[in-house]
């Protein structure tokens, strides 16, 4: 292997610097510093290397989980490498959520990491997250969706609940547990982390599991700028520039997009703004990483229809809600610095600042809601890592203040306010966790999270009543032990026991005629994880199956008194289970002349109540509603020669309940979608890439979304129904400069 030596100015003394990962920001360790075929240095677990040369080399980097790299090193100065990893060693890849910190083939838990993909239209993160087994996003418009991991949280109405998720070491999940992904621009994420099922002696409060997402921080040219520019059926349009700068040890990228579509649906126009803000910084024995995310959104919402008006007229929206043009709007702001400190080869320390702020406003049939958000908090991990074991502990402090207004409306207009509220809500994670090696291969981690929690209602509003109140939870203790093992040298053996809850918010708090139900307790689960993961047939075919039990109490369920009031009560007991079976396989060579890839995700899960009695109505034994029992999803991908690619994906939702008492059902559907790319130009610095695919490419009806137990008032049908997209097209053309 060839490598150019450089003409010396002077000597400096010795080459020292650091490999890190380029996506995350995490030491690399392992990586070979080649200099004239001969591997002079490696990296050790903080991802830094040393050589005793004088003079400025060219060396290659190799690692088998990363891209190779040619890189210039100079005597006298930190050296940083940033590395790019390989889709082909996902099982390899060191996992950067919080408290995993491991190889993804010895995580103790089900979980899935997934990469980015370079040809999805990625308007949804509905398109990335379906991607994992045991979740199930529904999607009743861009601007509303569901997360369901293991058939948890498919109670909330409208949003996703019992899940948290972070955008890094942000917190994408508010005080009250309500969690919104649907708004980020997802062509800035580079791989997705997703720990099903209850983690809460890793994470705090998210009894259905956790998603951290994390931004594209690769930045390998001194300079580089890329557009893209997206047209489709219904007017949609969206325009994306990333730009990215790096100077010695120094990155930043900046990013602005704008996405628009008219939908398929009568009043359900879409209109989003996202920009970005990345800077890392690396110096000496730390690395300082800032984030901002601004988001504006206006979308109007359609609602959902009731079965005759979803079978024979899916394009128009709930009377109720076209009457008023309702719709949301809101502007966000996410920000977040990081500092990551390596005092020693053992011992590290990660402390994460955040700060959050919505301005929101909704207008609905049934009044106006005019809300602010502000949150603020810090998380702290310490790490040591000795010879057979390491440990992680710290703790994590949130704090959020929440002001709504109630406005009544005249026909979409503001007419009197006659509710003015504000809310505090505090927790405080304390948590710990130690990974002790038994013996070669075969490793037993045990975990525990210690949660506060508190709120307090202040009523603002001038009248006879006051809602004012406070209230705190007992402390949660929830403890967690897992182990891993190489049965092989290919195959690992997993399995896992832990405690997970999440608290009800406020709103499931407040009874209708206005006092604070101090009874309701949180949602407690406990959750079996047994599994095996691995490869065969020199890694061409790589697999995950995970066989899981969840055994949950004091379910929190929705009652409605009418279609705006609705409050949480206690209501039983149930029982999850199911196999998730993850295949990836290789058909030809990936450096064959045809590159055939097939990848597949399903999904089998039974979700039933133990002890559910409702009104006097028993409902035990009883399948829960809104889960199909089977979810799939395959991809088969081509790559073909002068680089154009071809991609087909499947996907098929199975059969669910509607209600409770299982009398109304949804037969489930199949859609199959078709995508194409090509490399229409390239040279030293510049490329243009033309994408396009057709969605739903047999044009079939579906559900995208349902409503569980929909409510029937004044004699209306109840709507379930939420209808997905029919056929429609897309076309991409990115253009890229690197310099």
């Amino acid at each position: 292997m060839p490598v150019l030596l450089l003409f010396p100015n002077s000597s400096y003394g010795q080459i020292f610097g650091r490999c890190l990962d380029a996506q995350t920001g995490q030491p690399v360790s392992g990586a070979k510093i080649v200099y004239e075929s001969t591997t002079i240095a490696q990296s050790r677990s903080t991802g830094k290397f040393s050589i005793s040369k004088d003079s400025s080399v060219f060396v290659f980097v190799l690692h088998n989980q990363y891209k190779a790299q040619q890189k210039r090193l100079l005597p006298g100065k930190e050296n940083i490498i940033l590395l790019t990893p390989y889709a082909e060693a996902i099982d390899e890849i060191t996992i950067s959520a919080p408290l995993l910190n491991t190889q993804k083939k010895r995580v103790p838990a089900g979980f899935s990491l997934i990469l980015e993909d370079s040809i999805q239209p990625n308007l949804s993160a509905i398109d990335v997250i379906e991607q994992s087994p045991g979740v199930v996003m529904q999607k009743g418009a861009l601007n509303t969706g569901r997360i369901i991991i293991r058939g948890i949280g498919s109670r909330s109405p409208y949003a996703t609940t019992r899940i948290r998720a972070y955008l890094d070491e942000i917190p994408l999940t508010s005080g009250d547990g309500n969690t919104t992904v649907e708004d980020l621009e997802m062509n800035n994420i580079s791989r997705t982390e997703i720990v099903r099922g209850p983690a809460s002696a890793l994470y705090g409060s998210g009894l259905g599991g956790v998603i951290v997402f994390h931004p594209d921080h690769t930045q390998q040219a001194p300079f580089s700028a890329k557009a893209t520019l997206q047209a489709g059926p219904f007017d949609q349009s969206k325009v994306l520039i990333n730009t990215g700068l790096r100077q010695n040890n120094s990155v930043m990228k900046v990013n602005a997009s704008d996405t628009r579509t008219t939908g398929f649906r009568e009043n359900s126009d879409y209109n989003r703004q996202n920009a970005q803000l990345m800077f890392r910084q690396h110096f000496g024995n730390h690395s300082l990483f800032f984030l901002s995310n601004f988001i504006n959104l206006r979308a109007e919402i359609p609602s959902s229809l009731n079965l005759e008006t979803y079978r024979n007229a899916p394009e128009k929206a709930a009377s109720n809600w076209l009457e008023v043009e309702g719709f949301e709007k809101y502007q966000k702001w996410l920000s977040g610095l990081t500092l990551q400190s390596d005092f020693s080869e053992n011992i590290s320390n990660k402390l994460s600042l955040f700060f959050n702020h919505t301005d929101a406003y909704e207008s609905r049939p049934f009044n106006i809601l005019d809300d602010k958000m502000l949150s603020f908090g810090a998380r702290d991990e310490f790490s040591l890592s000795l010879e057979k074991i390491s440990i992680t502990a710290g703790a994590e402090i949130f704090r959020e203040s929440y002001q709504w207004e109630l406005i009544e409306t005249i026909n979409g207009n503001e007419g009197d306010r006659f509710a003015d509220n504000e809310e505090q809500r505090n927790f405080i994670n304390i948590f710990g966790k130690a990974d002790l090696d038994l013996v070669p291969g075969w490793q037993v981690s045990a975990g525990a999270n210690w949660h506060f929690l508190s709120f307090e209602l202040t009523d603002q509003f001038s009248d006879d009543e006051d809602l004012s109140g406070s209230y705190s939870y007992d402390p949660v203790l929830s403890p967690r032990i897992g182990f891993t093992g190489e049965i092989t040298p290919n195959t690992t053996l997993f399995a896992s026991v832990g405690h997970g809850f999440s608290a009800p918010s406020v709103e499931e708090t407040l009874l209708p005629e206005g006092s604070i139900n101090s009874n309701l307790e949180p949602e407690e689960g406990i959750n079996y994880d047994l599994g095996f993961r691995g490869s065969l047939f020199n890694e061409r075919l790589r697999y995950d199956l995970t066989a899981y039990y969840v055994s949950l109490e004091n379910l929190l369920v929705t009652k409605r008194e009418t279609e705006e009031i609705f409050y949480g009560i206690n209501a039983g007991k149930t029982r999850h289970y199911g196999l998730e079976t993850t295949l990836n396989a290789d058909i030809t060579e990936s450096v064959a002349p045809v590159y055939v890839n097939f990848a597949l995700s399903h999904t089998y899960m039974e979700n039933q109540f133990r002890e559910f009695i409702d009104d006097g109505t028993d409902y035990s034994d009883n399948q829960l509603p809104g889960i199909p029992n089977h979810f799939f999803r395959s991809s088969l991908k081509v790559n073909l020669p002068e680089s154009t690619r071809l991609q087909m994906d499947y996907k098929y939702s199975g059969f669910m309940f509607l209600d409770d008492a299982n009398t109304k059902e949804y037969s489930g559907h199949q859609l199959i979608d078709i995508k194409a790319a090509k490399k229409i130009f390239s040279d030293k610095n510049f490329q243009i890439n033309l994408q396009g695919g057709i969605n739903n490419l047999l044009d079939k009806h579906h559900a995208s979304m349902v409503v569980v137990n929909a409510p029937s008032f004044g004699g209306r049908a109840p709507r379930y129904y939420y209808p997905g997209a029919p056929r429609n097209a897309f076309l991409r053309l990115q253009i890229e400069f690197k310099q």
